[in-house]
């Protein structure tokens, strides 16, 4: 990690399973409540085949040209598929807004992480990215838990209509910071999205291995390696020594 710390002027995040855990326990409560609410508006419904539904839907933006999702479209998709009718604007609103506050009070910040920001900070100018379907929910979570006063820059998919591994992203997140893509290091739990996405932009990578994820992509003969293999977050305090 010595090393690698004086080559680098920003280290860039991703969010779920990197800063935050946003795994299967987190996703099977987001599809709890869905099915709740769905449940009180159009009644029963099978729920294994909701969650075979939400799994396709969380996996179909790494295919092709790694578009994001419509949440409001996936949403409607998803009525059709259970209930063979579509949802109101009010329903779809109410459903919508189930899906905001189930991700947001979903999600709990070890204290450390908070400390190992500050203690980057010193030495590196820090930012996030991260692949989710509702920029609302990243931002208000993120200054809900007092983390947003870190990041010189946030990156969402929602807003820029594209996943990582898709360059796009990485670009606004450099051009934002104005840093250099070598200059930077990546810190990411997904090895298609996290590490591919930012070695095939020319970042640096850490491959973060501290979560069990609820999208694993298994790696492929000639994928790019990480720089660094972390199994918890607080190794990455080597880079910033006191």
């Amino acid at each position: 990690m010595q090393t690698l710390a004086p080559q680098l002027d920003a280290i860039i995040f991703d969010y779920g399973n990197t800063l935050i855990e946003f795994g299967p326990s987190q996703v099977n409560a987001c599809d709890r409540a869905l099915s709740d609410a769905l449940h009180g508006m159009f009644g029963p419904h099978d729920f294994d085949r909701l969650q075979k539904i939400q799994h396709h839907e969380r996996r179909s933006p790494y295919e092709g040209e790694f578009k994001e999702n419509d949440l409001t479209g996936t949403t409607q998709s998803l009525i059709r598929s259970l209930f063979e009718t579509d949802a109101n604007d009010d329903q779809l609103a109410e459903l919508l807004e189930v899906r905001f506050n189930v991700m947001v009070s979903s999600i709990n910040i070890d204290p450390t992480v908070q400390e190992l920001l500050e203690r980057l900070s010193k030495r590196f100018r820090l930012g996030l990215i991260s692949n989710y379907p509702c920029s609302r929910s990243i931002n208000h979570s993120l200054a809900q838990h007092d983390l947003d006063r870190w990041f010189e820059t946030v990156v969402v998919s929602a807003d820029v209509g594209h996943v990582k591994p898709h360059p796009k992203l990485f670009d606004l997140a450099v051009s934002s910071m104005n840093v250099r893509p070598e200059a930077t290091l990546y810190v990411g739990d997904n090895w298609l999205g996290d590490i591919q996405g930012a070695k095939r932009f020319g970042m640096k990578a850490a491959w973060i291995r501290q979560y069990i994820p609820y999208e694993d992509f298994p790696e492929n003969p000639g994928d790019h390696q990480p720089d660094l293999v972390v199994e918890h977050l607080s190794e990455l305090a080597g880079l910033a020594p006191n």
